[in-house]
């Protein structure tokens, strides 16, 4: 399929949707402040840079090599495969399950591999959770890494980039809506949804720092991999959620907030002992030590008498 059709015919419905998801982004932050008193106006300042700094480093790559979005790097996957795909609806179930995979493999990645959270973390660091929060991404991490995981990947193993587009697009309206303020839906739970797809509850246990809440709920979509890994937890009445990450974080900085993790990761990797202590520094979890003198998620959870 040519790429440059495929997307101008997904910008046709993208273009619509992500409009009127930015729509209630600002409704809900007018709430936020004016009706609900419950918006940190600094969080929000942070991630509208946040939002702008992706669009411009978009726009820059745009002008240096062309667009890179999840439909340009489905198409590039599709013309790799060895698998001819379909658009048949027996194909949509495979596309389903492909696409989640990868999903969950890419975000568990982004949450056990330094670097990569380096990259993801700035996602998970306001105090707060609402829309804007939601659309707060690292640069990188919306221009490069998600077209290579959600479009290429699933792609290359045979999802037709019709369906990689699709699944993008139903991720990107339900998996924005997981990060509805809690002060709009208070206890988040759909009903009998919430055993098979991911809802606002499941996702603030996702953006957690309480120990037992790290590291779990992956999926955007439903909770099929979670369950199949053991990582699904689900929200307790007992234990409130407290968003943010375990490092000590200017949530309002986009500084901060953005570059932080790569500035704490140079540090570490600069004072390291060995080649091996500073490659294991950028590839192993976050918190993980030589020494043992600072702790990964799984640690946390252990020393808390949580681990799964």
């Amino acid at each position: 399929m040519d790429p440059a059709l495929l997307e101008m015919r997904i910008n046709a419905v993208g273009g619509p949707l992500l409009g009127a998801l930015l729509l209630y982004a600002v409704i809900e932050l007018i709430a936020l402040h004016f009706r609900w008193r419950k918006l940190r106006l600094r969080e929000a300042r942070m991630s509208m840079l946040g939002v702008l700094s992706g669009g411009a480093l978009a726009a820059l790559v745009a002008r240096a090599v062309g667009v890179l979005s999840v439909a340009i790097a489905a198409a590039a996957g599709a013309s790799l495969s060895p698998i001819e795909a379909s658009l048949e609806p027996p194909w949509w179930l495979y596309a389903w399950v492909v696409y989640e995979f990868w999903y969950w493999v890419q975000h568990w990645a982004a949450h056990k591999v330094r670097l990569l959270w380096c990259i993801h973390s700035p996602h998970h660091a306001p105090g707060s959770i609402h829309m804007l929060v939601g659309f707060n991404h690292h640069c990188l991490e919306s221009v490069v890494y998600f077209p290579l995981f959600l479009g290429f990947i699933p792609a290359l193993f045979g999802v037709h980039p019709m369906l990689c587009v699709g699944m993008n697009l139903i991720d990107t309206f339900w998996g924005s809506f997981l990060h509805i303020s809690d002060a709009a839906v208070r206890n988040g739970r759909y009903g009998p949804l919430e055993r098979i797809l991911q809802t606002p509850a499941h996702h603030r246990v996702h953006h957690a720092r309480n120990p037992r809440y790290l590291d779990t709920n992956y999926n955007s979509i439903t909770l099929l991999w979670d369950v199949f890994f053991g990582t699904r937890q689900a929200l307790r009445d007992d234990e409130p959620v407290e968003y943010g990450i375990t490092r000590e974080v200017d949530t309002g900085s986009f500084w901060d907030v953005h570059f932080g993790e790569f500035v704490g990761l140079a540090r570490d990797v600069r004072g390291a002992a060995s080649w091996r202590d500073r490659l294991n520094y950028v590839i192993r979890p976050p918190g993980w030590s030589p020494d043992g003198s600072t702790l990964t998620a799984a640690q946390q959870k252990q020393t808390a008498g949580m681990l799964r």
